[in-house]
């Protein structure tokens, strides 16, 4: 006997990863060698405290297969470890407690510290404290810096464990990462025993959405290590329409129309000779997160920043074919040309839309590409903020995109640092589409703070003769003035409503007759004219090498952009600067593949 079966439960959490955890060990025993019995004994036994260091003894012996004596029997004989002296019940049911304390890493997608977050986290702990048993839990949210956010997530996790959050939310290739890494908490049984999954409320593209969510765990296998209560959305490529009037340009010469690349880009030729500077000026040359080439389409059009599997069914290496080679050259013109920004280089999102938004005419830009939905509106009522022309026209995908892309959802995901996992999942996952005040929190914000339904009258800071002022009944939802910038209204906070897996029922989401025509017409142009985003292959391989590999891409991108490198040169420096790791993951990819 190795362990008695209350110790097995704080090793493993459930009888499914105890599973998975001795597969991983027959597996990796039977193709590469035997293995030391009493060392196992050794790890099950000084393992047991946490799920955290089993997961970590376990990963660290099977790579250690170097040792003599054990056969398939004993190897399966090691399941005994669940049970109790007698052989009791391996089923042993947990009760699920709701959590004290729950510490969660997010990036700025949820509420900021200057817009209102205290309130948020405050009014969300408030209506947690009415679900399941009496007691309130405690919101640690770590925001970090958006454009260092994953590097503060990398620290975290290479930390110690008291520095791991119980939750963080990851976008695509970054969620497969972690969990390919065994970090995080397999929550497919959690799913689909939730209350939300039985609500009969998800819309019909939720199975679609979470299947996306469906990616290889350390030991190969499909399951959902994540939670998205979204869609993903995506960018679209806004013109001013008081740009398109200063070129003699028809509106209804490019809206609705499916412009060429040489088309689109006469378009933006013209703009710079008439402003005299810049026309785009974008969030970096390359998206520091799949799909990477969102904020430039147009430029990047088919190319592929990372590996994908191509029409004959293996995987290659998008970053190394003419399309990306040619994408990169229309960059380097565009910049020279001074159609790009050159300063995009590294720069932020709220650098490039201050841009957007500028009354200087000198660093005004007039062709911006971002989200879709809500914040074709939130570009509209910045500019009018600032006294601007705020009309926009979003134009259909350029002939060589063919479509926009929608990203796979960001993840919610439980980490496996977190000592009660489905705690975790009952009361904050699996709560986001309550279909009630829960889903209001998470859609709109803090009541009082964010939005409100009693009666008032509601001013922005900059209509102080209250011109636009509006007046509410009783009842009736509304938005209030940002926290952050009470010049405009708040528009929604972390799940879109546009985009909510789920409905309320019976119930109209309260806040839709507050969403603007903007917001709709322009959530209906983007589902039109999009797909879903390819999921990002992932395996160990490719995570022990995926940082280097991209940090190249990046610097190959950023020399060729500025010109200081021709597309040749910096396709050879790639090559030979991390060519071998690029084999090295291919390699791999298409083995397992086979």
């Amino acid at each position: 006997m190795l362990c008695n079966a209350d110790e097995y439960w704080a090793f493993a959490e459930n009888t499914k990863k105890i599973q998975k955890m001795f597969k991983i060990l027959l597996l990796k025993t039977y193709k590469n060698g035997i293995i030391h019995v009493s060392k196992i004994k050794q790890g099950c036994n000084a393992s047991c405290k946490t799920n955290k260091e089993g997961l970590r003894f376990m990963k660290k012996t099977v790579k250690k297969l170097t040792a003599v004596g054990l056969t398939l029997t004993s190897v399966m004989g090691l399941v005994a470890c669940g049970g109790n002296k007698d052989g009791g019940d391996k089923n042993v049911s947990k009760e699920v407690k709701k959590p004290e304390v729950i510490t969660i890493m997010v990036d700025n997608t949820v509420v900021n510290e200057n817009n209102g977050a205290k309130e948020f986290e405050a009014y969300l702990e408030g209506l947690l404290e009415k679900y399941g048993d009496a007691g309130k839990i405690d919101l640690q949210f770590t925001r970090p810096d958006h454009s260092g956010y994953y590097d503060a997530v990398a620290r975290a996790f290479n930390g110690k464990e008291s520095d791991i959050p119980n939750v963080v939310l990851l976008s695509s290739d970054y969620y497969a990462l972690y969990a390919s890494n065994g970090m995080l908490w397999d929550m497919t049984d959690a799913w689909n025993n939730s209350e939300t999954k039985k609500s009969g409320r998800l819309i019909d593209a939720a199975d679609k959405v979470l299947s996306g969510l469906l990616v290889n765990g350390e030991d190969g296998t499909k399951s959902m290590y994540g939670f998205s209560p979204y869609r993903g959305n995506g960018c679209c490529t806004y013109l001013k329409k008081s740009w398109l009037d200063k070129v003699g340009i028809d509106v209804a010469s490019v809206e609705g129309k499916t412009l060429t690349f040489n088309e689109y880009y006469d378009i933006l030729k013209k703009m710079r000779d008439t402003v005299g500077h810049y026309v785009i000026s974008a969030p970096d040359f390359i998206s520091a997160e799949a799909p990477y080439t969102n904020y430039l389409p147009e430029f990047y059009q088919k190319a592929q920043y990372t590996f994908y599997k191509s029409a004959d069914g293996k995987y290659v290496d998008g970053f190394t074919q003419q399309e990306m080679k040619d994408a990169l050259q229309r960059i380097q013109t565009a910049v020279k040309d001074n159609v790009i920004d050159k300063a995009s280089l590294g720069q932020k999102t709220s650098d490039a839309r201050d841009k957007f938004y500028s009354t200087d005419p000198a660093n005004e830009s007039g062709v911006f590409t971002y989200w879709a939905g809500t914040w074709a509106d939130t570009l509209k009522t910045n500019l009018e903020s600032k006294g601007l022309d705020s009309e926009l026209i979003a134009i259909n995908p350029i002939k060589e995109l063919g479509t926009y892309v929608e990203r796979i959802a960001p993840a919610w995901c439980i980490t496996n640092s977190a000592k009660n996992p489905e705690g975790i999942f009952k009361y904050f996952i699996d709560t986001m589409l309550d279909g009630g005040d829960v889903q209001m929190a998470w859609e709109y914000g803090a009541k009082g703070t964010h939005w409100d339904d009693k009666a008032e009258t509601v001013t922005l800071a900059s209509d102080p003769e209250g011109k636009k002022t509006k007046t509410y009944t009783e009842g009736q939802f509304h938005f209030l003035p940002s926290p952050e910038k009470p010049n405009t209204l708040m528009k929604k906070n972390h799940i879109d409503p546009t985009l909510a897996l789920a409905t309320f029922g019976d119930k109209e989401d309260p806040g839709n007759k507050a969403m603007t025509d903007v917001v709709m017409e322009n959530a209906k142009f983007f589902d039109a004219n999009s797909s879903i985003a390819v999921p990002v292959p992932m395996n160990e391989t490719f995570g022990n090498n995926i940082t280097d590999i991209n940090k190249t891409r990046n610097e190959v991108i950023a020399k060729v952009a500025l010109g200081d490198w021709t597309v040749d040169d910096a396709m050879k420096y790639y090559t030979d600067t991390v060519g071998a790791k690029v084999n090295e993951v291919l390699e791999s990819l298409n083995e397992a593949k086979k």
